[in-house]
């Protein structure tokens, strides 16, 4: 629960409790082949709807050639449900 005990914006957890700066987190695309592809990165900044994070890591190679992206924000949504390409984004355990 958020700092006045409700839940963060549409029913999912606060993203202020599921994350903290600096965390480690992963989710899973796949390319045009139908191959999977696991995205890893930091978070830099969490608000009530979003978060940014800087991606840096590919298949385990950091920042290779063809990586494509590099920060974006998503939305609370797309962090806890996915979307069509990407699964869930889930803090990494180390």
């Amino acid at each position: 629960m958020h700092k006045n005990g409700e839940r963060g914006v549409g029913g999912h957890p606060s993203l202020y409790d599921a994350f903290n700066l600096g965390d480690r987190v992963k989710r899973t695309r796949k390319d045009k082949e139908g191959k999977p592809k696991e995205y890893k990165g930091t978070v830099l900044a969490i608000d009530e709807e979003a978060i940014e994070i800087y991606w840096d890591t590919v298949n385990g190679k950091f920042r290779p050639e063809d990586m494509g992206i590099a920060f974006t924000t998503c939305p609370i949504y797309e962090i806890f449900n996915g979307t069509e390409n990407y699964t869930p984004i889930k803090k990494e355990h180390r």
